[in-house]
């Protein structure tokens, strides 16, 4: 399954402000990248805006929660099961997402 991880956080609590914090979440970052329950696809960063975007391919919401876990420590976010685009086109066709 597909997972697309959307963080927000102020300045007041940015990584990317404080040395000790941008030393934990980047230990954090590519502790993730090498988690063997999730897989990293993506990860962007808008640092004006303060928001983490990441997508991530997990068999289960638990394994993408433990994972993400530590981002509540400095803000919030949703994480939200996706579909591709290649595979939700063809279940639009097929009047999936009509009412019955």
């Amino acid at each position: 399954m597909l997972f697309q991880v959307v963080h927000t956080h102020s300045h007041e609590t940015c990584p990317g402000v404080f040395p000790d914090r941008l030393e934990s979440y980047s230990r954090w970052w590519n502790g993730l990248k090498t988690n063997p329950n999730v897989k990293v696809l993506a990860g962007y960063v808008s640092p004006m805006d303060h928001v983490f975007h990441i997508t991530l391919e997990a068999d289960d919401f638990g394994a993408v929660s433990r994972a993400v876990g530590p981002l509540n420590a400095i803000g919030s976010g949703q994480i939200s099961p996706v579909i591709g685009l290649d595979q939700a086109l063809p279940m639009a066709e097929e009047g999936v997402f009509r009412p019955a």
